[in-house]
């Protein structure tokens, strides 16, 4: 595949995840407020465990051999890693979405790019170069334009959100290494869901309120959507540098006060527009600014 073709194609699918994972944000902002989080994740990790298995089968038909190989990963020990750091990242992003507005939650999201890229280059030996450097500012420096308080004071749920972020670069950085090796998309959704569903699960008879079918229903669209999500992200790990890739995701920020705006009633201010700006540009200067090694690109089939 040519360097423009996967720059095209990884964008596409940074877009369609941005628009994807901004859904899911409002799903999981929406049901915390009721439930809690072994009582969602037991829901929502289960229904994303069998979407990946229906996958699987689909792409190995019906083959368990297959089925098997495509779930299959020659760096457990990392693959154990990721899951941890999976199950730490849910209850962090579920407290933080339970207790933070929108906006605020979203400042912490905003922040994963600039972890990835300071392991980007030890861990992926992906050096980010000066001109990526300037454009990670600007797309924080637009993301903080977005929600600066001078009044909000910091919390537990300021404190959950950084557990969020921090765990998430973490796994990023460890998804782009794995699947730049051995590709394996759906065993990086697989193996990390099975891990926290079962988890919350033996959680869940402490926890449990009574949850009727219409709140079930939700939890299991936030399943699929995170399972769509979480594909989409892996995807685009395998297409462009995780240092690309993740402040691309920050065009969600658009999408999210698009949605804020429309369902919750919240106000565009000029900051906001602002902020939103600078992040969609940063983005776009991360783009331009990747030059691979080699004039063609091997994109990893997953």
């Amino acid at each position: 595949m040519s360097v423009a073709s996967v720059r095209v194609v990884g964008g596409v699918v940074v877009l369609a995840y941005s628009l994807v994972i901004t859904g899911a944000d409002v799903l999981i902002k929406v049901i915390a407020q009721s439930y809690p989080a072994a009582q969602l994740f037991g829901v929502s990790c289960l229904v994303v465990v069998t979407l990946s298995m229906m996958s699987v089968s689909v792409k190995a038909h019906g083959n368990i051999l297959r089925v098997s190989a495509h779930l299959r990963t020659r760096y457990s020990g990392f693959m154990v890693l990721r899951c941890g750091l999976g199950l730490l990242g849910a209850f962090g992003f579920y407290h933080g979405f339970r207790l933070l507005p929108l906006a605020e939650m979203f400042l912490f999201i905003g922040m994963i790019p600039l972890g990835v890229a300071v392991l980007s280059g030890p861990v992926l030996h992906e050096p980010v170069r000066a001109t990526a450097w300037v454009a990670l500012t600007v797309g924080s420096f637009g993301v903080a334009c977005l929600f600066v308080d001078g009044g909000r004071v910091l919390g537990g749920g300021h404190a959950a959100a950084f557990v969020g972020c921090v765990t998430s670069a973490f796994s990023m950085v460890l998804a782009r290494w794995m699947t730049q090796r051995e590709g394996g998309c759906l065993a990086q959704v697989f193996w990390p869901n099975l891990t926290a569903g079962l988890v919350m699960v033996a959680i869940l008879p402490f926890v449990a309120v009574p949850m009727p079918v219409s709140d079930l229903l939700w939890a299991c669209l936030y399943g699929g959507v995170m399972f769509l999500a979480r594909w989409l992200c892996m995807v685009a790990l395998t297409l462009l540098p995780a240092y690309v890739a993740t402040p691309l995701m920050n065009i969600q920020f658009v999408w999210a006060l698009i949605v804020g705006a429309a369902v919750f009633g919240e106000a565009i201010s000029g900051a906001v527009v602002l902020g939103g700006a600078l992040v969609v540009l940063s983005g776009l200067v991360l783009v331009a600014d990747m030059v691979p090694a080699t004039g063609k690109v091997q994109a990893v089939a997953g």
